[in-house]
């Protein structure tokens, strides 16, 4: 794992991110169940974009770019920040971008804990929240959606655990969930990404008219 000091939505962070692939778009390579997802073709496009326009300096700047509520999620993030910290009692190191060793994939990642864990916060609205603690309560375990970031993350982090925290300020108390590696699962991933490098190179190639 390489870590890159910069300040997550600046200029080096957005470079960093450029054309590569990052944890929080795993899911269009891989669903929550384990099966290969349909959206490599559109997502190794995307990457290959940013990649083309990086050449000349540039970045994408349209498209969607969230809403009120991802707005009131960052906003939060330092309150479910603070909240895991004390109730841990131990400190979360902020990190602006990670990478694997040879910076073919990255993360975003929301912080470290100690030597071996990593922690993800999703700060939900109310009622996104409640249809959470339905999912929790009858399955004992967090939605499927979110596993594909979360082993993203232990596998570029190669760290032992990661803590999934999904908070709302309004209800009593997070859901925390420990999520450990899943092997098959980043195999899975591992042979996605790989696929979807590929493509992305591809489609620069010709774009650059190497082909």
């Amino acid at each position: 794992m390489i870590i890159h000091d910069v300040e997550q939505g600046t200029d080096e962070w957005h470079a960093l991110r450029a054309g590569r692939p990052t944890s929080s778009e795993f899911s269009k390579l891989i669903t929550g169940t384990g099966k290969v997802s349909d959206g490599l073709n559109d997502y190794a496009k995307k990457l290959a974009t940013e990649k083309y326009l990086s050449q000349f300096g540039k970045k994408i700047v349209s498209g969607w770019k969230g809403g009120w509520a991802t707005d009131r999620g960052i906003e939060l993030e330092p309150v479910s920040r603070a909240d895991y910290e004390m109730t841990y009692q131990t400190p979360v190191q902020e990190v602006g971008f990670i990478t694997d060793d040879l910076m073919r994939w990255g993360s975003s990642t929301d912080g470290l804990v100690g030597d071996d864990g990593v922690v993800e916060f999703k700060n939900l609205i109310e009622t996104t929240f409640f249809d959470a603690i339905i999912y929790w309560k009858r399955h004992g375990k967090t939605e499927p959606k979110y596993k594909p970031q979360c082993q993203g993350e232990l596998m570029i982090s190669e760290r032992a655990w990661c803590d999934l925290v999904l908070f709302n300020p309004e209800y009593p108390e997070p859901i925390i969930e420990r999520v450990y590696p899943d092997l098959e699962f980043q195999a899975t991933l591992k042979t996605q990404l790989a696929a979807c490098i590929v493509e992305r190179d591809r489609l620069l190639k010709i774009a650059n008219g190497e082909t």
